[in-house]
């Protein structure tokens, strides 16, 4: 689970220091994302809504119900693939190290 911790936390990151190539790429990922069935934001607008194991209702946020992520977070981070294969991770596995790394010495320091 920590793993996917930090995809998120590179989500977050990147949406608090906005960068114009990765907002490009959020967005591409969330207009995928309103599409699926997977997505808690279609539990009351979609007929065919298929929620996953991780739906809630109490969530507030837009999420994932198959891997319980929140979507504004996920498609921000760079080196996160969608758990249902509708898009893939951009970043290379240094890029994906580097990243790693970079959130590390964020967590020490916290």
């Amino acid at each position: 689970m920590k793993f996917k911790i930090k995809h998120i936390i590179e989500g977050i990151k990147n949406s608090l220091w906005v960068k114009e190539e990765v907002e490009k790429i959020a967005e591409e990922r969330n207009n995928i994302c309103r599409t699926c069935d997977k997505n808690s934001l279609n539990a009351q607008t979609e007929r065919d809504f298929n929620p996953g194991p991780y739906y809630s209702s109490m969530r507030p946020d837009v999420h994932c119900t198959i891997c319980a992520c929140n979507l504004h977070a996920k498609v921000r981070s760079l080196h996160t693939a969608c758990p249902v294969g509708l898009w893939e991770e951009v970043a290379t596995k240094e890029e994906s190290a580097k990243i790693a790394a970079a959130i590390d010495s964020v967590e020490t320091k916290l």
